[in-house]
């Protein structure tokens, strides 16, 4: 269980609880305004929205409203957003010994 506790943009501040520290992210995401899923009666998807602190965004689509916050979550959990670890291509090994 985690409790957390947010500024809001317009003044204020909003609290709550959370299953773990992921969710907890994502509703501070959800309470400023930084997460959101919209339905567009168009396509008949669920549109994600995602804006980081850094102003970072993140979007798609999802066909249901669960899949779009479970989108949602990852984005604001991802452990190494914005930052891109190459490993070697492994064409060069040791010979055999």
């Amino acid at each position: 269980m985690a409790f957390w506790w947010t500024e809001i943009a317009g003044g204020g501040c909003a609290m709550g609880e959370a299953a773990d520290e992921a969710e907890a992210r994502l509703e501070i995401a959800r309470a400023q305004g930084r997460a959101s899923v919209n339905f567009n009666e168009r396509t008949g998807r669920y549109r994600w929205t995602v804006v980081l602190d850094e102003g970072k965004t993140f979007h798609g689509w999802a066909e249901t409203e669960e899949d779009a916050w479970w989108y949602c979550k990852e984005a604001v959990n991802r452990p190494h957003r914005g930052t891109h670890h190459r490993r070697p291509r492994g064409l060069f090994g040791l010979p055999p010994a």
